[in-house]
C-alpha cells in the first residue's frame, strides 16, 4: 500500500494506493474533482476507473462534496457508517433547518478558502448521500481488508474514521484541527458528550500515525489528545447557536 497525501481546495485528500485499485479516505469537495483526476492521469498513469471506493466520514461539503461526483465517472462505490441509534437514521440535513445548514456549511467552507487564499469557487453538493457500503463500529472495509472503520461521532453526530492496523494509520477526518499552531477541537461540536468520548477511543492508537483533513500528519500522545479533550465544550458549539449568541451580544438580549 502507498500512502498519497494531496493538497485539497481546503483539506488534505488521502489516497491509499494498492496494485488491485484505490481507496480515497474521504469525498472531498466538489471543486476537487479536476485535482482528482489529474492525479490519477498524471502521477499514479492510472485510469480513473482504479479508484474503487470512497468514505465519507461525514456529510460536510470537504468530507461529502465530490463523492457522487466520483462515483459517476469511475464507477467507484461509497462508504459510510451504519448508525443503529434511530435518532441517527434520517440524513444529516434534513429538514428545513438542516437545508440552511447545508447552506451555512458551504458558507462556512468558502469562508476557509478565503482565509488560505483559495478563489471562491462552486461548492453546492447534494445534501442527501445514498452510500452503497454501511458499516458498523470496527467492521473490516471490503475490498481493503486492512482497514477498518471507527465511530467517532460529536462533531457531526454519524462521523468516522479509518484505521489500518499493519500501516499503523488513523484518519480522523474532522476530530483534530489545528488553530494558532494549537490542536483544538473542530467547529461545530453538536455532541459534546460524544466528542469528549470519541476522543478517548483514539487515544489507544497514539502509536500511530494520526491523518488528519486540515493538519499534516503527526503522531500524537495521549497527553497530546488528553489536550484537546480540555478544551472541548461542554455545552453544544453549533452553527445556530453561535448566531444566536452574536444577536445576543450585538442586542444585549438576556439568555432565553
Amino acid at each position: 500500500m502507498k500512502l498519497h497525501i494531496i493538497e485539497g481546495y481546503i483539506q488534505n485528500i488521502h489516497l491509499a494506493e494498492y496494485e488491485h485499485g484505490c481507496l480515497l479516505l474521504d469525498g472531498c469537495c466538489r471543486v476537487d474533482i479536476d485535482i482528482i483526476q489529474h492525479f490519477f492521469m498524471n502521477t499514479l498513469n492510472r485510469p480513473i476507473s482504479d479508484l474503487k471506493l470512497v468514505v465519507v466520514t461525514h456529510m460536510h461539503p470537504d468530507h461529502a462534496g465530490c463523492a457522487l461526483t466520483l462515483k459517476k465517472i469511475s464507477g467507484c462505490k461509497i462508504l459510510s457508517g451504519r448508525m443503529t441509534d434511530s435518532y441517527f437514521k434520517t440524513q444529516w440535513y434534513a429538514g428545513i433547518k438542516g437545508s440552511i445548514a447545508h447552506i451555512v456549511d458551504m458558507a462556512l467552507a468558502l469562508w476557509v478558502a478565503n482565509r488560505l487564499g483559495k478563489k471562491k469557487r462552486n461548492i453546492w453538493y447534494p445534501k442527501y448521500l445514498s452510500a452503497d457500503i454501511y458499516l458498523s463500529d470496527n467492521e473490516t472495509i471490503p475490498g481493503f481488508e486492512d482497514w477498518k472503520i471507527m465511530h467517532t461521532p460529536g462533531h457531526t453526530d454519524r462521523d468516522i474514521s479509518v484505521y489500518n492496523e499493519n500501516e499503523k494509520l488513523i484518519y480522523v477526518a474532522d476530530l483534530i484541527v489545528r488553530v494558532k499552531q494549537q490542536l483544538v477541537p473542530p467547529f461545530p461540536v453538536y455532541l459534546p458528550n460524544a466528542y469528549k468520548n470519541s476522543l478517548v477511543k483514539v487515544k489507544k492508537f497514539n502509536e500511530f500515525r494520526f491523518l488528519m483533513a486540515h493538519v499534516s500528519p503527526m503522531r500524537l500522545a495521549k497527553s497530546d489528545i488528553d489536550a484537546v479533550i480540555e478544551r472541548a465544550p461542554s455545552t453544544p458549539k453549533t452553527n445556530l447557536n453561535a448566531v444566536k449568541n452574536k444577536i445576543r451580544r450585538i442586542y444585549q438580549l438576556p439568555k432565553s
